[in-house]
């Protein structure tokens, strides 16, 4: 195949590469693209994407995660030579029961670097990819096409029961359809007749707890991924137990958690002790093992379970330079967290909780986000539990005063929010007249809505304040759903104030059910209860909650003070808040900083001393004093990796009046630079005209190893912008085989970082 180098010239660079383009996605994977910028490959197939492999293999991660010792420990053998494949699998595998997609997929790539066509590792790409079915179909499909005479039985019904799973067949066509859209009925039927095969495989193979595991693994999340029910709770239980007993380190207990959370809570705690304990590396162990406490109503303990949970991402955040948007889970532990200190009345430390979410980067890549932006989840979490403890007053001034919650531009959903959150506090504070002056100016941003989701959004912002200005007018309103943003137990209280008697009595009673333990809810019971003359329950709940719970609540909330009233119709002494909770605890690491931070840390940026094509060096400490906006290109006369560089011009000036200077790392050397720029030519004048920033020399791609700015499975450079603040931390990043080419987005969201930090 014929090598391209990144001085290649435009035309002839276009032109051989559309003749290449066959060729190379006939290839086999790893390290086949004799390309040194795959933008173009991706450019070309994306419309198509992920029909061929090598686009599922670009659109995967891109760093080798190394053996590591804290994942859970698996022996699931493979029929391989390689050690260091078979590991690497056992890896991946573990990572599969932690429900760690990602890096399951980095482990199952690694160990395709030793075995580049063995099955059983294509089967585990497929399964890291199991809610990602267009990626896991050709996976699924390379795996069932690779079944050779070395192949085991049991392996052949590993890899076609996957193969039935994602639709795809050993006579079916490498390039496959999109995945076809299934009916309710269908889907069904598919997880049906993937139970059938594994617990055949079971059958088969008694002894394997591997097999078992996938089978209760299959079951438990089938409950939550597809609505399957468990028919047996107690049935898969026993076979929870069974693999527990033969291999008490197995890191699938986890999956008992699941399977009892809502129907039995309390049998859910004691695997939730051990749990987190068998994969201390993995975020979710903890995460998991706290909603058992939660579900058991037992918030206080839960907390220091998710902060744990938030160290081991902030490590690797900080490890691997990842933007938070391409951390699973991270979004999810976040707001578990927020949402269970909010719900503990400890509101201060939710709100300051909210406010880091607000301060992290937004990645600004489309299709790159597991979950939405943590920059909106923080806002509203932070709204939220202002309002659910009845703070409008300190809502209203917040929303004024504290630019992290005001619209950072002019995007209709988040001005509608903010809008939308100003009119809910003043709703509170029975200020209808004011509140409804709002609705005009949010109406004004539906004429101007970018997306169907802007649209509906809106849409439910207005129907919620149309309900709001029937019930502060005095008309009746049914409990139903509260309003947007608005927690169910104060629109309880709500309606009780505003003459819809017994509704909101009744609508807080069926959240204190769903939630148990929650602090503020429990409370509006209590203080609705009490009120209506309802003593018994409302003493009932105060004693079951308030007598362990409060001594952890803030002492400013209104709460307080409207539950001393019961609490002297008790006899309680004055002091009733303070009496500490007695309870067991959960499993926590002795050390807990080992993990990581508690806090995550804007990290530093790797130093350099790179030369320009005069031979003068410069290094991170030359731009002391600057912002930069650090961008790797892969050759400067590369016509796609400086396609970027074309956009960003158009903004030079405005970068340079946000204090930001460019600084470009090509992997050109010093010699080959010498060429480009030291003659008179008129091409070298273009080129000098393309580059108006510092050019520096990176020929052996070191530093772009340091930025993570490089694909260890392709072993090839690749394309990185990175936004380093004046002190030398990295507030910002964009890596991958792709170009980023959106500099008024990037441009605003520096302003915010650099202001903030």
């Amino acid at each position: 195949m014929t090598t391209f180098g990144h001085q290649a010239r435009l035309p002839a660079f276009l032109f051989l590469f559309g003749g290449l383009t066959i060729g190379i996605l006939q290839g086999q994977g790893y390290r086949n693209f004799n390309l040194t910028c795959l933008a173009p490959l991706l450019e070309q197939v994306d419309s198509e994407a992920p029909t061929t492999l090598e686009v599922a293999f670009l659109r995967g991660p891109t760093r080798s995660p190394g053996l590591q010792d804290n994942v859970g420990t698996i022996d699931f053998p493979i029929s391989t030579v390689s050690p260091e494949a078979q590991e690497f699998f056992n890896q991946g595998v573990a990572l599969l029961f932690g429900l760690d997609s990602a890096a399951a997929e980095r482990s199952f790539r690694e160990a395709l670097i030793s075995e580049p066509e063995h099955p059983m590792v294509f089967w585990g790409l497929a399964m890291a990819n199991e809610q990602r079915l267009g990626r896991a179909r050709l996976f699924a499909n390379r795996a069932v096409k690779r079944i050779n005479n070395e192949t085991s039985e049991q392996e052949k019904l590993w890899i076609q029961s996957a193969a039935r799973f994602f639709g795809v067949r050993p006579d079916g066509p490498d390039k496959l359809p999109p995945p076809p859209t299934l009916s309710a009925e269908e889907s069904s039927e598919r997880v049906r007749r993937r139970i059938q095969d594994l617990e055949e495989i079971v059958l088969l193979w008694p002894n394997d707890i591997n097999a078992k595991a996938l089978l209760l693994r299959q079951l438990t999340l089938d409950k939550y991924r597809s609505g399957t029910p468990i028919t047996s709770h107690v049935a898969v239980n026993t076979l929870a137990q069974t693999i527990a007993e033969a291999d008490p380190s197995h890191p699938s207990r986890h999956y008992q958690i699941f399977l009892w959370m809502e129907e039995r809570p309390e049998i859910a705690l004691a695997p939730a002790e051990v749990s987190p304990t068998l994969a201390p590396g993995i975020p979710n162990s903890w995460r998991y093992s706290a909603e058992a406490w939660k579900a058991n109503g037992l918030n206080n303990n839960a907390i220091p379970l998710l902060k744990t949970s938030l160290r081991i991402s902030h490590g690797q955040l900080q490890e691997s330079f990842l933007m938070p948007s391409k951390l699973e889970g991270l979004s999810s532990n976040y707001t578990s967290l927020v949402e269970t200190l909010a719900s503990m009345g400890r509101i201060d430390e939710a709100v300051q909780w909210a406010r880091r979410m607000i301060l992290m980067p937004r990645s600004l890549a489309p299709g790159s986000e597991f979950q939405p932006t943590l920059y909106a989840q923080g806002k509203q979490l932070w709204v939220e539990a202002r309002l659910g403890a009845g703070m409008a007053e300190v809502l209203l001034e917040e929303l004024e005063s504290e630019p992290l919650l005001q619209p950072a531009g002019t995007d209709s959903i988040e001005n509608s929010r903010w809008l939308y959150w100003n009119a809910a506090a003043l709703c509170l504070l029975d200020r209808p007249k004011e509140a409804f002056e709002i609705q005009r100016e949010i109406e004004a941003w539906s004429n101007r809505v970018e997306s169907a989701a802007a649209s509906d959004l809106i849409s439910k912002l207005l129907n919620g304040l149309d309900v709001w200005q029937e019930l502060l007018g005095g008309d009746y309103v049914e409990a139903g759903e509260p309003p947007p943003f608005l927690p169910s137990w104060i629109w309880a209280r709500e309606l009780e104030k505003h003459g819809i008697s017994g509704a909101g009595l009744e609508l807080v009673s069926e959240v204190m059910e769903e939630l148990p333990g929650q602090w503020l809810p429990t409370a509006t019971f209590c203080e609705l209860s009490f009120a209506a003359g309802e003593v018994v329950p409302a003493m009932a709940a105060f004693n079951r909650q308030f007598r362990t719970d409060a001594f952890s609540v803030d002492s400013s909330l209104p709460h307080i003070e409207k539950l001393n009233a019961l609490a002297q119709h008790m006899q309680l002494p004055p002091r009733w808040s303070t009496i500490p909770r007695e309870n067991s605890k959960p499993n926590i690491p002795a050390d807990p900083d080992s993990l990581g931070p508690l806090f995550w840390e804007i990290p530093e940026a790797p130093d350099f001393s790179l030369s320009d094509y005069t031979g003068t060096e410069h290094s991170l400490a030359s731009f002391q004093g600057d912002a930069i906006l650090l961008q790797f290109v892969l050759g400067v006369t590369c016509p796609f990796c400086t396609r970027q560089l074309d956009e960003f011009r158009k903004y030079e000036g405005a970068y340079e009046a946000a204090g930001i200077k460019t600084v470009i790392i090509t992997t050109d050397s010093v010699e080959s630079l010498a060429k480009l720029f030291s003659t008179s030519t008129l091409d070298t004048q273009k080129l000098k005209a393309k580059f108006p920033y510092p050019v520096l020399a990176d020929p052996d791609q070191d530093l772009f190893r340091s930025y993570r700015v490089y694909d260890d499975f392709e072993d090839g450079g690749m394309h990185g912008t990175f936004l380093i603040s004046p002190n030398g931390r990295l507030l910002w990043s964009h890596v991958s085989h792709s170009t980023f080419e959106k500099p008024r987005l990037l441009l605003d969201e520096a302003k915010r970082l650099l202001k903030a930090n």
